[in-house]
């Protein structure tokens, strides 16, 4: 489905602007590609202040797959059980996620719990390791941000500001 994105007091008009992509008949949304890309750059740069603050930064590649999956998971329950009439009837739905229902409140949730559960299984120390994990969120939030533009969702109202849409 194509849709328009349009920015008039810049004159700038985009027709036709699609979803997403398609890769060997595989569809892939830009949103998901914007957020994978949050992904990858917060991970760069947790690596990065670790090794800078002489901390180890393998352990926090293995914690961001696990902080990642489980906040993955715990983004799509947060979403279900809010959204409970909807998959009450088709139960295997609630695993279709790729027809969206991911929430950030879950996805925070979930990683803070697990990623510090898993501190504690590796011996990592917590608090350096939430430290580091905050500007990921935060990195995170604004790729996210960017994901719903190209969503058309959740990205603020008309305004009347030069670059306004």
């Amino acid at each position: 489905m194509d849709m328009e994105i349009n920015f008039p007091n810049l004159g700038i008009y985009l027709d036709h602007v699609g979803k997403n992509i398609s890769i060997f008949g595989f569809s892939i949304a830009y949103y998901g590609i914007v957020i994978v890309t949050g992904m990858m750059i917060a991970i760069w740069i947790a690596q990065r202040e670790a090794k800078r603050t002489g901390q180890n930064p393998e352990q926090y590649l293995d914690l961001a797959m696990i902080g990642i999956a489980a906040g993955i998971l715990g983004a799509r329950i947060y979403y279900v059980i809010f959204a409970w009439d909807y998959y009450k009837d088709d139960l295997l739905s609630i695993f279709n996620i790729r027809q969206g229902g991911l929430a950030i409140y879950g996805g925070i949730i979930g990683a803070f719990v697990f990623g510090g559960l898993a501190c504690k299984w590796r011996g990592v120390p917590v608090l350096p390791m939430f430290d580091l994990a905050g500007m990921g969120f935060l990195i995170g939030q604004g790729c996210g941000r960017w994901g719903n533009f190209f969503n058309q969702e959740a990205f603020g109202c008309n305004t009347t500001l030069p670059w306004g849409m």
